[in-house]
């Protein structure tokens, strides 16, 4: 645990990885209205700590899942398995573009890509079979983590936005097993 944390300060001061976002703290006291749940018209509240912690948690995992399906996409040797990457790809791109959206929307920090680390290599350490089955682990696990956002999600812009995640994850799940 000591090494972990000294590689991670390490990181943090090379500029590699950044902290989570601090929570701003609010300047007054506001008590929940009727108007809590709106996300599309009218007063809109600020995200509360768990739906950032949320967003923040996906991003992390989207970025990571981005770079290694790119790169499997690069090495696996059956076609149909690497138009499906690139579609993973492309799916997990427009799901980073809209939760990294609504952290900037609040003036809150998004971890970056890794797609810089992605090499040209065309050389595969991994059978399609072993590759395919890991993307599909990987997308199933971002139906839970959709599902515990939703769960903890107070406002409605929020929920249909992982509503419309969740739905293309599930079918590329679906193709892909």
């Amino acid at each position: 645990m000591e090494l972990m944390d000294q590689i991670k300060a390490i990181l943090m001061h090379k500029g590699f990885i950044i902290k989570p976002p601090i929570i701003p703290i609010p300047d007054k006291v506001e008590f929940v209205h009727q108007d809590f749940l709106n996300g599309f018209f009218g007063h809109v509240r600020p995200l509360h700590a768990m739906e950032i912690t949320h967003f923040y948690d996906n991003i992390e995992n989207n970025v990571t899942s981005k770079a290694l399906i790119m790169g499997f996409a690069q090495v696996v040797r059956d076609e149909k398995i690497r138009q499906l990457f690139e579609r993973g790809t492309e799916l997990t791109q427009n799901n980073l573009k809209r939760y990294m959206q609504k952290l900037h929307d609040e003036k809150l920090p998004s971890p970056s890509f890794l797609d810089h680390l992605v090499t040209e290599s065309n050389f595969s350490p991994f059978s399609d079979k072993i590759m395919l089955f890991h993307k599909v682990d990987m997308f199933s696990m971002k139906i839970r983590a959709f599902g515990n956002s939703v769960a903890v999600n107070g406002r409605h812009d929020i929920g249909l936005s992982y509503a419309a995640s969740l739905a293309k994850i599930s079918l590329f799940v679906e193709e892909a097993a």
